[in-house]
C-alpha cells in the first residue's frame, strides 16, 4: 500500500510538472490558454502532498485567481480541500 501511495504521489508531480510547462508555454503563446494549465497543475501540485497543498492555499495568487474557479467545480475542490 505504501508503494502505490509513493507511485502516485510521484505520478501526481510529474502531472503537475507536466502542466506547469504547459501553462508556461500559453503565456507566451497566446493560442493556448494558460490558466487551465495553471489550475491543473496546482491541482496535481495538492494531490501530491498536504505540505504543497497547505502552499497553495495560502498564496494571494491562489486566493485572487484560483479560489473562485476552484470553489465552484466540487471535484476539483476535494483536491484542494481533502487531506491527503
Amino acid at each position: 500500500m505504501k508503494i502505490l501511495n509513493f507511485f502516485k504521489k510521484l505520478v501526481y508531480l510529474y502531472l503537475s510538472f507536466f502542466f506547469l510547462r504547459l501553462s508556461l508555454l500559453g503565456i507566451i503563446l497566446p493560442i493556448i490558454p494558460w490558466v487551465p494549465f495553471l489550475m491543473i497543475s496546482f491541482m496535481f501540485l495538492a494531490g501530491a502532498s498536504r505540505h504543497f497543498r497547505k502552499f497553495i492555499v495560502n498564496t494571494g495568487f491562489y486566493k485572487k485567481f484560483l479560489k473562485n474557479s476552484v470553489d465552484k467545480h466540487p471535484k476539483v475542490a476535494a483536491f484542494f480541500y481533502e487531506p491527503v
